[in-house]
């Protein structure tokens, strides 16, 4: 029985001044409250309620409980790292604001790198660094004490009229992302943020709340690190999170499916190889393919055991083939989850060994943001597998933001062009320069240059002109079934002439 129970089960002539003890005591605790302590009316009242020691009893007990509810409150208003308010607080000032009639602006931050620096220096080291950031945002004038911490690594801002300049979130992610010197230690801050409106995107707390999340989500996902809701992003959401429940199932239920795109070499048009590429078969949506997907298995952490499953279908198939005599090189995508496995190396090397494969016949592509995200590990990690002959490609060159001078630091053999440049190689000069300049500096540095996305016979033309060494595409061939890649192997070799040369 709670402490209002244990009041109306008194008789009220007997307990009538216990009563007025108990409410006198809890206006004095509500007084010490709000004023901490300095409010001589609460003490006044809490000493006149030791007037009556014969209810004592009673009034410890409810006063006890009342303490507990205000300490709980308190608790869930404030958060206690930071100081700041709390995921309730910024609900409760959004429905003022909305109930006010006023015009604002919701900014959601996240610290995507925060997870990674617990692990490797330390949960001190990470709370330092949201300490200090909270404190780099505590000075801005701009959001007038309208912070507020909503868990984990993420804050929120809410930024009432007059806006300030377009440059609000730009400048905003710059002063954030400034070095940091925490214990000896001098870190960046890797921030992702979103941006919404009300009310023109919402007009309920809630709701407000729950799209700066999805925008927030869109953000991590981008290469800016920055998304403004758009009308329809629930609607993806809702899609997106349908594939996450189903992820785990479309693997254990086969509906994902291993294809393969050739690439040829550019000089004689002889095939070198093959990329796997993954897509899903979704009994409901049709077929979707990797850009939808693999992120989200990426950040929701069901990577490991797509990527496992892949490394397996393609190392069987790789052995098959070798069976029927025709052993080549497959190339396999690594995603930062891969790469963050200690035991990467080993696990290729034994399903190889296992299956009597040489190395020398996989190919290892990773993205430049993922290798970015730690050098000095990645380094070390692909280092050995190319000590036993395996093969390593940079993947998507030129959408990053590092430089291929960094990058000659990495161990790397293959440098693969990305579609988006090579698309526009005969509209955009500027491209052009691009791909012409990123081949030359790749042979300076002893790589072999792969252009992706080639569909059309001038795009082919021109790069070999620039000296591109290999080239696959729509051109070449669309991805195709494992069973099929024998039968085109033979239908190409027939169909393609001795001296090959693109027009």
């Amino acid at each position: 029985m709670n402490a209002f129970g244990h009041l109306l089960a008194w008789h009220p002539k007997r307990y009538a001044s216990a009563i007025v003890t108990v409410l006198s005591r809890f206006l004095g605790l509500l007084l010490l409250f709000l004023a901490l302590g300095a409010s001589r009316g609460a003490e006044r009242l809490l000493r006149s309620a030791w007037h009556h020691p014969r209810h004592e009893k009673y009034a410890g007990r409810l006063q006890s409980h009342f303490f507990k509810l205000l300490t709980h409150l308190q608790r869930r208003q404030t958060d206690p790292l930071t100081g700041i308010g709390t995921h309730s607080l910024a609900n409760h000032e959004i429905h003022k604001l909305i109930a006010a009639d006023q015009t604002f602006l919701i900014i959601r931050l996240g610290i995507d790198n925060i997870n990674h620096i617990n692990k490797t220096l330390g949960e001190d080291i990470g709370d330092q660094l949201l300490v200090a950031l909270t404190r780099r945002l505590v000075r801005l004038h701009y959001h007038h004490g309208r912070l507020y911490r909503l868990g984990g690594n993420e804050f929120l801002l809410l930024v009432a009229p007059p806006f300030v300049d377009n440059t609000l979130l730009e400048r905003l992610k710059e002063q954030l992302s400034q070095p940091l010197k925490l214990s000896g230690t001098s870190l960046i801050p890797t921030i992702s943020m979103a941006v919404l409106q009300s009310p023109e995107d919402g007009k309920d707390a809630q709701q407000l709340l729950h799209r700066s999340s999805i925008a927030l989500i869109q953000a991590r996902h981008s290469r800016e690190g920055f998304h403004a809701y758009q009308s329809g992003l629930d609607h993806r959401h809702a899609r997106e999170k349908r594939l996450l429940s189903d992820l785990v199932n479309a693997v254990q239920d086969q509906q994902l499916r291993v294809v393969y795109q050739p690439k040829i070499r550019l000089d004689d048009g002889a095939v070198t190889g093959f990329e796997a590429l993954l897509q899903w078969q979704h009994p409901s949506l049709g077929l979707l393919y990797p850009d939808e997907f693999l992120p989200l298995a990426v950040h929701s952490g069901h990577m490991a055991l797509v990527g496992q499953w892949l490394i397996g279908q393609v190392m069987d198939h790789m052995a098959a083939w070798q069976a029927s005599g025709h052993a080549m090189q497959i190339a396999i995508n690594l995603s930062a989850i891969d790469l963050d496995d200690p035991q990467l190396a080993r696990r290729l090397l034994a399903g190889l060994h296992h299956r009597h494969i040489a190395p020398t016949q996989l190919m290892l592509e990773i993205t430049e943001q993922t290798m970015m995200l730690d050098p000095a590990s990645v380094a070390v990690l692909l280092e050995e597998l190319r000590k036993e002959g395996v093969t390593v490609a940079i993947d998507d060159f030129g959408t990053g933001y590092s430089s291929l001078t960094q990058l000659r630091r990495l161990p790397l053999d293959v440098l693969k062009i990305d579609k988006s440049f090579v698309m526009n190689l005969t509209k955009q000069r500027e491209d052009a320069t691009i791909v012409h300049s990123s081949i030359a500096l790749a042979h300076d540095f002893g790589l072999e240059v792969v252009a992706e996305g080639v569909e059309t016979p001038q795009q082919l033309a021109l790069l070999t002109k620039a000296g591109c060494d290999q080239a696959q595409g729509y051109l070449i061939a669309r991805p195709m079934d494992e069973d099929r890649v024998l039968d085109w192997l033979m239908e190409y070799r027939i169909s393609t002439p001795l001296n090959f040369m693109p027009s």
